[in-house]
C-alpha cells in the first residue's frame, strides 16, 4: 500500500493488499466508507453516509468518513482542501466530460493538494488515432503508435496554479503488482482512500 506524503489521510492499494474489507480493517475502518457505482461519467456527489453513490467523484467534509475510488487503468485522484476531501475516478471518458474541472469546483484552490495514484501511463497506454481529436496535447507518438498521457492536463493545471501535487508514478500496465484491465482483462481493482 502506498501512503500519500502529500495528503493527511490517503492511501493507494496494490493487487497484493487484499479485499476492500481487509484493507479497511488495516487502516482502522470497518464498513464505514462511502463508495461509488462508477460509470465513466462526470457526475460528482456529496457523501454524508457510508453508502454507494452513482457517480465518478465524491466529496465530503464529514470527519472519519473515508471515500473510496476503485480503479485499474483509470486515474484515482485524491484531493484535499480547506473545504474537505474528494475522490475521483478519472478515465479518458470522464476527463473528456470534464470530471477533473468539476472536481476542482468543490475545492478551495488556494489550499488544494492533489495526489495521483497508480493508473495506465503514457509508457503503455496505447490508443487509436481517433484520440487525437480530443486529447491532441496529451498524446505521445512513438513510431506509428499513439500513447495517452491521462494526467498531463492535470499536472499542467497544478503547475500553473501553484497547487501542491504528488504523483505515485506507477503504471498499472507495466507494473505486475497492480491490476490492469488493458493488460489482462481483469475485473479486479485497486482501492484508493481519503478521509478527514
Amino acid at each position: 500500500m502506498i501512503r500519500s506524503q502529500n495528503l493527511n489521510n490517503a492511501f493507494f492499494s496494490s493487487a497484493n493488499d487484499g479485499s476492500l474489507e481487509e484493507i479497511l480493517e488495516t487502516i482502522g475502518f470497518q464498513n464505514q466508507v462511502a463508495t461509488m457505482d462508477q460509470t465513466h461519467s462526470s457526475e460528482i456527489a456529496f457523501a454524508d453516509s457510508n453508502i454507494s453513490y452513482k457517480c465518478d467523484g465524491i466529496y465530503t467534509n464529514k470527519i472519519k468518513l473515508p471515500l473510496v475510488v476503485k480503479t485499474a487503468d483509470c486515474v484515482p485522484l485524491l484531493m484535499e482542501s480547506s473545504k474537505g476531501v474528494s475522490a475521483t475516478h478519472a478515465g479518458w471518458r470522464g476527463l473528456e466530460k470534464s470530471i477533473f474541472e468539476k472536481s476542482l469546483d468543490i475545492h478551495e484552490i488556494s489550499s488544494l493538494k492533489i495526489s495521483i495514484g497508480p493508473h495506465a501511463r503514457k509508457c503503455c497506454y496505447e490508443v487509436g488515432v481517433e484520440f487525437l481529436k480530443t486529447f491532441n496535447n496529451s498524446i505521445n507518438k512513438v513510431k506509428d503508435k499513439y500513447y495517452l498521457d491521462l494526467t498531463k492536463n492535470i499536472k499542467q493545471f497544478a503547475f500553473e496554479n501553484n497547487i501542491n501535487l504528488e504523483d505515485t508514478n506507477v503504471c498499472t500496465i507495466c507494473n505486475k503488482e497492480y491490476f490492469s484491465y488493458r493488460k489482462n482483462k481483469t475485473n479486479e481493482r485497486q482501492f484508493s482512500f481519503i478521509w478527514i
